[in-house]
């Protein structure tokens, strides 16, 4: 019985290496590629300029009319 709980201490240490060895490489890049695509989209949304007042609102379906405007 001992023998068969040391042999499978064994294994399970192998096992173990060979996961991490395999997998954190991979989540390494994994991390990489994720924090690259959030950079690169935070970029996108900086460069994107905000709507002006008379866009949304001709969006929106309402109309300024001229008379208001020009009182001011």
């Amino acid at each position: 019985m001992k023998e068969i709980k040391r042999i499978g201490r064994g294994v399970g240490k192998v096992v173990l290496v060979l996961l991490a060895g395999i997998l954190m490489p991979i989540l390494v890049w994994v991390a990489l590629g994720a924090s690259l695509t959030q950079k690169i989209r935070e970029k996108r949304q900086q460069r994107m300029s905000a709507p002006t007042i008379a866009e949304i609102l001709a969006a929106a379906g309402i109309t300024i009319r001229e008379e208001a405007a020009n009182k001011r």
